[in-house]
């Protein structure tokens, strides 16, 4: 028979990646003492985890007199390190439907978790929807390429063409003759996916950091989608509608979906 711990991470892992399929209350409250549970031994450094679990808890408390009410005495009574999360729950779930994920700018990989948590939450589509548009953000790498491949030196002609046969051997080929980038496509998506092979392809590229993050952003929109298209069945049609929308070359991956880990917040 399966212990009280047990339970409640089964009932954690269930809302955490689909509350909307099963919105039951007591299930959605084993959760949480679950993460409260976490978060009481959770180091500073995954202060960002914790506080998009207590957003998704808020929701419920949202959308849900009943969850307010069994949530409420739980937050109350957190004591536990990063006490001011839980106070910031029990304050949002107080609130009338307040998607607040809907209005908050994508300015890095994180922000993408507050829109799944609501996806996950409600079943609706307008989270999805925009982290989707995120496709269609310049592909940086391309540009960064093509400044590179007209800035002129007289110097540095051998490290040039090394770099040029590093990036050709895993799939980005350049012209450096006709100062040209071979390779179609998104070029910021294609090189998430070689860094995850591992490859240290930024440092190859030699991206500012912000040019970096901007990457980033794309990169795990498009993973976190085409992951999660494989057991909802909602994210599945989006992803398939909007691959055949114009907009962003990267638009085009979504349809096909690339195994992997299962998408946890």
């Amino acid at each position: 028979m399966a212990s009280m711990v047990e339970v409640e991470a089964s009932a954690f892992e269930a809302v955490t990646t689909g509350y909307y399929r099963r919105p039951d209350v007591a299930q959605a409250a084993q959760a949480m003492r679950h993460a409260l549970r976490m978060m009481a031994s959770a180091e500073r450094s995954e202060l960002g985890r914790f506080g998009v679990l207590m957003y998704l808890f808020a929701r419920i408390a949202q959308t849900s007199d009943a969850a307010r009410k069994e949530f409420a005495p739980l937050l109350q009574s957190y004591r536990g390190p990063h006490v001011a999360l839980a106070e910031t729950a029990l304050e949002a779930g107080a609130l009338p439907n307040h998607p607040a994920a809907l209005r908050v700018g994508i300015a890095r990989p994180e922000d993408l978790d507050l829109l799944w948590a609501e996806f996950f939450v409600t079943g609706a589509p307008d989270p999805v929807l925009r982290i989707i548009a995120t496709l269609d953000r310049e592909d940086v790498v391309r540009r960064h390429l093509e400044r590179w491949l007209h800035k002129r030196s007289l110097f540095d002609r051998g490290r040039r063409r090394a770099t040029a046969s590093t990036l050709d051997a895993v799939g980005i080929a350049l012209d450096l003759d006709r100062r040209v980038i071979i390779t179609s496509g998104d070029l910021d998506c294609l090189c998430c996916t070689i860094a995850r092979r591992p490859f240290p392809i930024f440092q190859h590229l030699e991206l500012a950091p912000e040019d970096a993050l901007q990457v980033a952003i794309k990169g795990s929109a498009l993973w976190s989608l085409q992951l999660n298209s494989t057991v909802h069945e909602l994210v599945a049609a989006l992803c398939h509608q909007e691959s055949q929308r114009l907009g962003g070359p990267a638009r085009r991956e979504l349809a096909s979906a690339q195994p992997g880990p299962a998408f946890q917040l």
